[in-house]
């Protein structure tokens, strides 16, 4: 209240302010600087706003007459103006340079792309250049190679006439090979229906021959014979057809000799087979210790002192000797035995038939029992003195007779 009414009194009574001090009008005009800068705010809002506090102070003590105080924040508000204005200046000159390395950058950029116009623009060129020295060059080989066409058309229609006129001429040999070929594999069908039936022939002769048909049936033997030498001959002289006939009509003729033989050879074959086995039989027999012959009904092998005088039992020191007869028996099981007993003249005819009998059966029962021969393959017979072999008037002879005989007979 006391300083309205102060500055009322001094109004009221004329009295002048006090001249405003250097500081506070240098302050003031910083302060007016900055506001025109328009940046020192921006660039240094600290420093500004001290010196705006500094320069609002030192107006105040202007006012209220406290000059030192005045001078002092004029001072400090100057410093501080100048100290934003400086910040401003320099935020202003970076943003200028930064501006002019913009435009620079933007002028390169401008620069590099127009650079690159011009280097597709000659690219263009150069390739229409290209194109026009290829359409050139495309026209030259168009020409060429209608030339070439022309050529090659000429060498191929001179080529289709060499090689027509060759195909006609080698289809023209292939025919005559053909037709050669055809008549060699025809002649070959007939040589070798007429080997075949050759061969045929040969076999079935052979096989004749070897049934002995040349002794059972000479007369188709030896036509076959004559009708297979007529047909080795036809074939020599490539009458293929007539050896062929006649190659079967030797065929038919050694059939007929074949189916006449066959029957009278297995006949001889049985016979000598069975001459064969005889003459087996008779050499196992043969090498008994005894005396073997063969006669007209089988082989007979005589046995001597199988007893003691006057006894039907075999003696077994004898033994070996009917196994040894009972063996041969077992290796010829198709030969029936018959066992025969005899005796000397000395005593009655019944005493010594009954005699020769026990001795045969004896000698039966051995090889049936004893050997296991079949019961039904093996017959015994005695009789007595009858049918000597020796002289009964002679203790030798009459040794000779006392004799028990195995005969394997002959079927």
């Amino acid at each position: 209240m006391r300083k309205f009414i102060g500055i009322a009194v001094c109004v009221l009574c004329g009295c002048a302010p006090p001249p405003r001090p250097a500081e506070l009008n240098s302050a003031s005009g910083l302060f007016s600087d900055s506001v025109a800068a328009q940046s020192a705010q921006r660039a240094a809002p600290a420093v500004y706003a001290l010196a705006q506090r500094y320069y609002k102070l030192a107006q105040e003590d202007y006012n209220a007459r406290r000059m030192e105080a005045c001078v002092s924040h004029s001072l400090l508000a100057a410093v501080k103006f100048s100290t934003a204005l400086e910040h401003s200046r320099r935020l202003v000159a970076e943003e200028r340079r930064a501006k002019a390395e913009e435009r620079l950058a933007a002028a390169k950029k401008a620069l590099a792309q127009q650079d690159q116009r011009r280097r597709e623009a000659e690219d263009r060129v150069m390739r229409l250049e290209q194109i026009q020295a290829l359409r050139a060059k495309l026209a030259e080989e168009q020409e060429k190679s209608k030339a070439e066409k022309a050529r090659i058309a000429a060498e191929l229609e001179k080529a289709r006439a060499e090689a027509e006129a060759r195909l006609a001429a080698e289809q023209k040999a292939a025919a005559e090979r053909l037709a050669a070929e055809q008549k060699a594999l025809e002649e070959a069908r007939r040589d070798k229906a007429a080997q075949e039936a050759l061969a045929a022939a040969a076999s079935k002769l052979q096989a004749a021959e070897s049934l002995e048909a040349a002794t059972f049936d000479p007369n188709n033997f030896g036509i076959a014979k004559n009708f297979l030498e007529q047909a080795r001959a036809a074939a020599q002289q490539k009458r293929f057809e007539d050896a062929q006939a006649l190659a079967q009509n030797a065929s038919q003729k050694a059939d007929a000799a074949i189916a006449a033989s066959q029957e009278q050879y297995a006949k001889k074959q049985e016979k000598m087979k069975l001459l064969a086995e005889r003459k087996a039989l008779f050499e196992d027999a043969y090498r008994l210790p005894t005396l073997v012959r063969q006669e007209g009904r089988g082989v007979v092998v005589s046995l001597y002192d199988l007893f003691a005088p006057g006894k039907n039992v075999v003696l077994p020191e004898r033994y070996s000797l009917l196994d040894q007869v009972a063996e041969i028996a077992q290796r010829y099981p198709a030969y029936p035995l018959v066992v025969e007993g005899y005796t000397d003249s000395v005593g009655s005819d019944a005493a010594n038939l009954a005699l020769s009998q026990g001795r045969a059966q004896a000698v039966l029962d051995y090889l049936v029992q004893i050997r296991k021969l079949d019961f039904n393959r093996v017959k015994a017979s005695g009789y007595g003195s009858s049918n000597p072999i020796a002289d009964n008037s002679t203790a030798e002879g009459r040794s000779k007779n006392r004799r028990v005989e195995v005969i394997f007979l002959f079927r």
